[in-house]
């Protein structure tokens, strides 16, 4: 199951207006200050309250629309909202296929059709978690459950260190390396090489009971590096490397969110690293939502996996591939890199024409 079209409006008025539709791998752009990391964290934040990990606070107010495929045989679409007023559930519909499962208004709540009587600070997805009984919400909160969030401009070494070690980057560098196994970190070793970084070991060293460092040794350098004097662009590197390999061997991963994908990198490393990102994520059944500026890796990611990211006032709307096919066919027959796309005024202009 992916996720196809998620729309969310919050307290303040900021709107995201039906970013979709979302693909198997997706690369957000836009130009400063458009809502690229606020769009990450709005789908980080309304699962994390799907998962139970975090809880409606008493002035909490938003809303959210969610679509899926759930690439059964038939391409069986699933609708998912709810709206949150004052940290109380005001509205919830499940919609699987056409049918319609729960349906929730402020004094109301029916399940198939039949009445129920759910918390009001909590969502019925939440309280009726049977794979027998409730299939259709068993596959969409497996779907929440298996999602995990990176902010690569938030690799430092306070998240190193576990100070803010949180649903964003909720592992911390050590975590990472200690959980490798054998054949994990050979290929963390045989990427990071790839890339330029000629490393020969890494591994966890315990400076006291509550305090790990990650040691990197290099090949022909006798001194082994701990990670808090490793350069941004390696720590990053390395962390986005390792963290592959723990979604790889586990089990259930449905999707991964990437902020900032390519910070504080050169051309070679952006570009690699990222493929890197895109071609697992494409030869395995996890989605990829990642935001990124980097105009070296914008460039080596197809136009028809962007979403592009407009702002008007606190409302942002999103240009693609599929929902704006004319203005991208007419890019491409243009011979300009990617990242002109996004730099020039060709989006303007075509707007403008087609109004």
């Amino acid at each position: 199951m992916i996720l196809t079209a998620f729309s969310y409006k919050d307290s303040d008025g900021w709107f995201l207006d039906n970013l979709s539709p979302l693909t198997d791998v997706n690369l957000l752009v836009g130009r400063n200050a458009t809502g690229k990391t606020r769009t990450i964290e709005a789908i980080q934040n309304v699962t994390s309250f799907m998962q139970m990990k975090t809880f409606l606070r008493g002035n909490q107010s938003f809303s959210v629309e969610m679509e899926y495929d759930m690439y059964d045989v038939s391409h069986t679409k699933m609708k998912y909202a709810f709206k949150v007023e004052n940290g109380k559930i005001e509205k919830e519909q499940l919609t699987v296929g056409g049918r319609l499962l729960i349906d929730r208004q402020s004094d109301l709540t029916r399940y198939e059709g039949n009445v129920i009587n759910p918390p009001v600070d909590k969502l019925v997805v939440q309280i009726r978690r049977d794979k027998e009984e409730f299939p259709e919400i068993e596959q969409l909160m497996s779907w929440a459950d298996g999602i995990t969030c990176v902010s690569c401009s938030n690799i430092n070494p306070y998240t190193i260190l576990g100070a803010q070690v949180n649903f964003i980057n909720p592992y911390s560098f050590s975590e990472l390396v200690e959980a490798l196994n054998a054949e994990s970190k050979k290929h963390v070793l045989e990427n990071a090489c790839a890339l330029g970084y000629d490393i020969a070991d890494i591994k966890v060293f315990k400076a006291t009971a509550d305090l790990n460092f990650v040691q990197v040794k290099e090949h022909d350098v006798k001194k082994r590096l701990i990670d808090i004097s490793l350069s941004s662009g390696m720590l990053r590197t390395l962390y986005i490397l390792c963290f592959l390999e723990r979604i790889r061997f586990t089990e259930h991963s449905t999707l991964l969110l990437i902020d900032d994908l390519g910070e504080g990198l050169d051309y070679y490393r952006a570009t690699q690293l990222g493929k890197m990102v895109f071609d697992y994520c494409s030869n395995s059944n996890v989605q990829l939502v990642a935001s990124s500026n980097d105009a070296f890796l914008m460039d080596v990611v197809d136009i028809a996996k962007w979403q592009i990211l407009q702002r008007n006032g606190s409302s942002v709307t999103t240009l693609n591939q599929s929902r704006n096919y004319d203005m991208f066919r007419s890019f491409r027959m243009t011979g300009l890199s990617n990242f002109d796309l996004f730099s020039s005024d060709f989006i303007e202009q075509n707007l403008e024409i087609r109004k």
